[in-house]
């Protein structure tokens, strides 16, 4: 792939924007930067290049809520998770780029929808049960092998959890065993190109940049405004990827 001036503008403004929202509400990166980058790049090459980037950014914010494990909940939903991670790799290296870019887009705007209508479903009594965790965070890992989107445990644990910190902690901590463990399984699969290396590359000073803007801003900005303002980025991006891949099947 030739990465022109304007291609790596492109990804620099794309990841820029992502990771201000990961830094200002904790996740999320992925539903931004993915629609917005498979507008012009393969998912072969924004999945894995986007990675290089999430572990040590997962990494600083699960040592900043080490205090918040819930160890007991989070080590079988992490091993489940990364059962799914490997067939969901295989999918990335082997599917129709306009395919999975559909079905990515399908995602978004599931998760988003999720999000946006969550408080007119209350949680039903059992809903938290072990087996159905498991069954969320193994598909989860399809999806994070697939779009770097783990998403949906995300938006099951957010109606569980019994705070905040707990949650935010807990996710994170999963977050970067899953990418350490994707990191593996896409250098055996041959999916660490060049190009998602220099992928990474141009996305590195963009997501320095804005995690240190989420920094300044974060305490004054209302996180509740924040996250409605990015279930409609989610939204959005999501429908915009579904038009363009199966009108013109790139």
């Amino acid at each position: 792939m030739n990465f022109t001036p304007g291609i790596a503008l492109f990804i620099f403004c794309a990841q820029f924007l992502a990771y201000t929202v990961k830094g200002l509400i904790g996740f999320g990166n992925p539903l931004i930067s993915a629609p917005i980058l498979s507008m012009r790049l393969d998912n072969v090459v924004i999945t894995p290049g986007t990675l290089l980037l999430d572990c040590p950014v997962n990494g600083y914010i699960t040592w900043k809520n080490r205090r918040s494990f819930q160890w007991r909940k989070i080590v079988p939903l992490l091993a489940a998770n990364l059962c799914g991670v490997i067939p969901g790799a295989l999918l990335l290296r082997f599917s129709l780029p306009w395919v999975i870019k559909t079905v990515l887009g399908v995602v978004v705007v599931f998760l988003g929808l999720e999000m946006a209508t969550r408080n007119l479903r209350p949680v039903r009594a059992g809903e938290d049960r072990l087996w159905l965790r498991l069954v969320v965070s193994f598909f989860s890992g399809i999806c994070s092998g697939l779009f770097g989107i783990n998403m949906f445990i995300v938006a099951f644990l957010q109606r569980t959890a019994k705070d905040y910190s707990e949650f935010k902690g807990s996710m994170c901590f999963l977050f970067l065993g899953e990418n350490l463990f994707r990191l593996c399984t896409y250098a055996v699969n041959g999916l660490l190109t060049p190009d998602a290396l220099l992928f990474g590359a141009i996305s590195v000073p963009a997501a320095a940049l804005a995690m240190l803007l989420a920094g300044k801003l974060g305490p004054r900005l209302d996180e509740e405004k924040l996250q409605k303002a990015a279930i409609v980025l989610f939204i959005l991006g999501g429908v915009s990827i579904i038009v363009k891949s199966l009108l013109f099947h790139t």
